[in-house]
């Protein structure tokens, strides 16, 4: 079922918890700790500062609030989700921020375009090409899922998709709203987070360390963990909890 606005709500008070956010959580944070798209948050409430301001938190100012970096990030994301350059009017319905804001922070929505892509010399160049058919539909996202869960694992996890799959999890997250929105979208039971054994979170941990050779990181577990990061936080109460318990028996034979 899609997450209802009080979940959602809660979801952003957590994730300015565990951010430790000095004020409103930003979206940079959010998708680092959250496995919930911030695109949902746009969806349901109109925008990023009237989600956070239902939540109880004075939003940030507006436009010089979000750093430069960010809004190229969401074109890219946009460009790669859909297969083609984004429309403003994409962007208003799809994207964490508004066309405006681009309009006010490079001038014009093609100026932002000619910013955001290095195959693109100038704004003439985008006359062509903007608008595209989306590469990835959701019928061929959907199509993709049922390939993963005959072949590999029914329902499919995150885990398969990274590693059988050239859609991203992410695509499907940022499309549908969330992992189990996906799952349920392409017919599938949702995947309950209580379903994957405490066994397999810390090995997973595991394989992660061994990979890195390192302990990781909640970055690591969110660009390259087989489940998210809020996952570890619900089953071990805190991050550092959940690192406590995988790596128990290293920090004792070190000391």
């Amino acid at each position: 079922m899609p997450y209802s606005k009080p979940e959602l709500l809660e979801e952003i008070r957590r994730v300015a918890a565990v951010a430790d956010s000095d004020g409103a959580p930003t979206i940079t944070e959010f998708t680092k700790h959250s496995d919930i798209a911030d695109s949902t948050i746009h969806r349901r409430f109109g925008s990023w500062n009237e989600a956070v301001a239902a939540a109880g938190f004075t939003p940030n100012s507006p436009q010089t609030a979000i750093p430069t970096d960010d809004l190229i990030a969401e074109l890219h994301r946009l460009r790669e989700d859909s297969g083609g350059l984004p429309t403003g009017p994409q962007m208003n319905e799809e994207g964490a921020y508004s066309r405006s804001t681009y309009q006010k922070r490079f001038g014009s929505w093609k100026k932002a375009l000619v910013a955001a892509f290095d195959d693109l010399e100038d704004t003439a160049a985008i006359e062509s090409r903007v608008g595209r058919p989306q590469q990835h539909t959701d019928d061929a996202l959907i199509e993709e899922l049922h390939r993963i869960a005959a072949e590999y694992h029914d329902p499919p996890r995150i885990k398969e998709i990274r590693e059988h799959s050239n859609r991203g999890a992410k695509t499907y997250i940022r499309r549908f709203g969330s992992w189990n929105e996906a799952l349920e979208a392409a017919g599938f039971e949702s995947a309950d987070p209580n379903r994957v054994s405490t066994d397999d979170l810390i090995a997973d941990l595991h394989r992660l360390r061994d990979e890195l050779g390192t302990q990781p990181t909640a970055t690591d577990v969110v660009e390259a963990g087989a489940h998210g990061l809020a996952t570890y936080q619900r089953r071990f109460g805190s991050w550092s909890t959940a690192l406590g318990v995988a790596f128990e028996d290293s920090t004792q034979n070190e000391s």
